[in-house]
């Protein structure tokens, strides 16, 4: 059986751009394009990156690395911490105009790449800005 968390694993060097663009172009106009931003699971723990998928109804296809994964949209959407305020949307018709102009599968309006998230609580409350004095990690001041 795939599981989605092997398609978060290889996302972030697979071919999701191309095969969800291909098969954008075979389907129907009630499907629509969609590049996003996943959280990697296993190694890629702890990191933010661009992966493209194809959307109808309540359904996700995500074609790439070989599979044919179809599941739920609420279940996909859980699993890879997907905010659709961090999506770009495109029904077929967008989807063809881009791929048309841009010579490419995508991204094409973000850049999918990697975005690195540490376990750091961000300040909420102005009283707790530069009250603690914690060291930057190495690991982070080598990614500046």
């Amino acid at each position: 059986m795939i599981k989605l968390k092997d398609i978060l694993l290889e996302a972030a060097t697979g071919d999701c751009y191309q095969a969800a663009g291909r098969l954008m172009t075979t389907l129907s106009d009630d499907h629509t394009l969609v590049h996003g931003m996943v959280d990697g699971q296993g190694a890629l723990q702890g990191k933010r990156f661009g992966h493209a998928w194809v959307e109808t109804n309540d359904t996700v296809l995500d074609h790439s690395n070989g599979r044919k994964l179809e599941i739920p949209k609420i279940v996909y959407y859980s699993l890879g911490n997907i905010k659709q305020q961090d999506n770009k949307y495109y029904d077929k018709n967008q989807a063809l105009t881009w791929i048309v102009k841009a010579k490419h599968w995508g991204p094409w309006e973000m850049t999918g790449d990697p975005i690195y998230m540490f376990a750091e609580e961000i300040p909420d409350d102005k009283r707790e800005i530069g009250r603690k004095k914690v060291p930057i990690p190495r690991n982070v001041l080598m990614q500046l």
